[in-house]
């Protein structure tokens, strides 16, 4: 048996398909031969890397422009157009696009009728006995233009298709409207896909987890649960991606390789955070052995030499602090790796990230706001996410975070708050989106919309742009979801300044060595305060004992009232060095800021520095002076 499995624009081009390669190696396990056809590469080699970059990863994901310019090969201007399109989505105050993303759309939807055809002219597809598609992200109109093609040519061979945009009710609603899908993998696909393909070559009966059709009917048996046995699963097979990648000419950029250590969030199974969808029904946490995780990059390391490997875990799993990143430290493995962290990390936890070579992390961090945390369940303070901030910074790991507001409930004084701390914090990684949230399929959001105070939901606009159905079937195959609440009008007024200010902070371009405000040695052995950030006279404060101490003692979030005691207690014998008028005034100077109950050091402290506070704070003295210290801002 010979399978066609295709990944579709606008799946990323710059890394292969983890689904597609695990799925190819588990059908060799089977005795089933399976060719990957990436034609995501194919069109961003038409289409140019930096356009086609651009529409898969960086669009806001509500327009939809990757499934709106396939639905306009599908079904030509019968439901949109672009005058429609443009006005109705790329057009919305909240949605919308900029007027360079509509010409990179234009562009790229004149080259589809072009990749069509080659997608379609460049195999010979009646070698296959199965075409399987997979549809993540905005893949669906481009797998069902080809999947037409097919069927037409080849009236045949089954066509199977699944991923996150088939899960759920969202297969079903699909399946119903474009009859030449046959099958739908729901949910995870290790076991039910291959024993697919297994019984379309032995004649055998369709197993669970599949939708098909019987007599125009579409029926199928109930799914298992999520596939719980990792370790027993194949390395991915990433051959036919990195031929294609080989042939292209120039050759097209390999940013990362993905690998797999976990499924589901150990957090969302305690308390599921109301804004992600992400898990589906799949959000029970299971993880693969260390070893396991260790041999397997070696391998795949030792195969492809990537650039860097990114870890598709929703979370790290906690354990692995244990074993695997100090297994990483040890071998001090030379290949950068990409997680996705809670915020409740420790200073040592990112030292240690940073030994196993993890350069870049998806902090979980999306607001600095502890009441609006709280509304999001998200189980960490604002205090705590800014101290993560910084530490990932001192580590010069990047952080990637986001800032969502918009949520009923929030207060737009919240929102005032964050732009007040954020202003200070600067010097730190920015956010990479700061906006209204979305509402999404499978979030708690969504199934208890009416319970955490939304008014209404509906399907994004970009959907009626997008897919030829009734509304009832349209609600059913959207993920994604406009909403009202009586505060979202004043929320969005209140977050314009914020926005704003990212905007400027993200355009900023300063070398990651060169923090805008950190803590540096003087020449004489004193520390000093640096403060080059954004919109300010740089400056430099000299530090006295106490001040260091204040700086130490909140390097972890305190209350006032701990930090105080705590150096109270180190320099009660300090002449004129009050600890309440040192946290005065590196409160004013904003190298400590109070987050809710809660102060924070902002300054970025690099271990040396750290040192050496932590000397002067052990003998209460400064270095280079037994009397009285005067702290001075000297702006330059």
């Amino acid at each position: 048996m010979r399978v066609a499995f295709v990944v579709m624009p606008f799946a990323a081009a710059d890394s292969p398909s983890l689904a597609a390669g695990l799925l190819k190696s588990e059908l060799a396990e089977r005795g089933i031969t399976c060719d990957i056809k990436y034609f995501n590469v194919t069109l961003a080699i038409m289409a140019g890397a930096r356009d086609y970059e651009r529409i898969s990863k960086q669009f806001q994901s509500a327009s939809l422009a990757g499934e709106w310019i396939f639905s306009q090969q599908y079904y030509g201007n019968l439901i949109s157009d672009w005058d429609r399109y443009d006005r109705e989505v790329l057009s919305h105050p909240l949605w919308g696009a900029g007027d360079g993303d509509r010409e990179i759309v234009r562009r790229m939807l004149d080259l589809a009728p072009a990749f069509l055809k080659v997608a379609y002219e460049s195999s010979d597809w009646s070698r296959y006995d199965l075409v399987g598609f997979t549809s993540t992200f905005e893949q669906t109109m481009a797998v069902m233009s080809l999947a037409r093609e097919i069927r037409r040519n080849h009236p045949r061979i089954p066509i199977v298709a699944g991923g996150a945009n088939f899960e759920s009710v969202m297969g079903r609603a699909l399946m119903e409207a474009f009859p030449q899908i046959d099958f739908v993998c729901d949910g995870e696909g290790d076991v039910s896909f291959p024993a697919l393909c297994e019984a379309i070559r032995d004649g055998g009966s369709v197993p669970p987890g599949i939708l098909y059709r019987r007599d125009g009917v579409i029926i199928g048996a109930p799914r298992a649960g999520g596939f719980t046995e990792l370790d027993a699963l194949p390395d991915p097979d990433f051959d036919d991606y990195f031929r294609v990648i080989d042939a292209s000419t120039p050759r097209m950029p390999v940013s990362w390789i993905p690998v797999e250590a976990s499924r589901g969030c150990w957090w969302g199974q305690k308390a599921h955070c109301t804004f992600c969808g992400l898990n589906g029904d799949a959000m029970t946490f299971r993880q693969k052995s260390w070893r396991r995780v260790a041999a397997e990059c070696a391998r795949l390391v030792g195969k492809y030499r990537p650039d860097s490997l990114q870890f598709t875990d929703n979370i790290l799993a906690n354990g692995y602090f244990r074993d695997l990143l100090p297994h990483w430290a040890a071998e001090r493995n030379a290949t950068p790796k990409f997680f996705e962290v809670k915020s409740n990390l420790t200073r040592a936890q990112v030292s240690l990230m940073r030994d196993a070579n993890i350069l870049c992390a998806q902090a979980g961090i999306e607001s600095l706001s502890d009441p609006t945390l709280a509304l999001m369940r998200k189980g960490v303070s604002a205090a705590q996410n800014i101290a993560t901030l910084r530490w990932l910074a001192e580590h010069d790991i990047l952080a990637n975070w986001n800032v969502l507001i918009g949520f009923p409930g929030e207060s737009p004084r919240e929102i005032e708050l964050q732009f007040d701390i954020m202003r200070k914090i600067v010097h730190l990684d920015a956010p990479a989106f700061c906006g209204v949230i979305r509402l999404d399929r499978f979030s708690p959001n969504f199934f208890a919309w009416r319970e955490l105070g939304f008014s209404s939901i509906r399907p994004m606009p970009a959907y009626r742009h997008i897919f030829e159905m009734p509304p009832e079937r349209l609600t059913n195959a959207s993920y994604f979801f406009e909403f009202d609440h009586p505060g979202l009008a004043a929320s969005v007024s209140a977050a314009s300044p914020l926005i704003e200010l990212c905007d400027r902070w993200r355009a900023r371009t300063v070398p990651r060595d060169r923090r805008e405000l950190e803590l540096l040695p003087h020449v004489a052995g004193n520390t000093v305060a640096v403060d080059r950030r954004l919109c300010r006279a740089e400056a430099s404060l000299r530090l006295n004992a106490t001040e260091g101490s204040l700086l130490l003692a909140c390097d972890v979030p305190r209350t006032p009232e701990a930090a105080l005691a705590q150096v109270e207690q180190r320099h009660a014998r300090e002449r004129g060095n009050s600890a309440s008028d040192a946290l005065s005034h590196l409160l004013e100077a904003e190298l400590i800021a109070e987050v809710g109950p809660r102060l924070v050091t902002l300054a970025v402290m690099r271990e040396h520095v750290r040192a050496e506070l932590s000397a002067t704070a052990a003998t209460g003295l400064t270095p280079d002076d037994n009397h009285e210290w005067r702290s001075e801002w000297r702006t330059t």
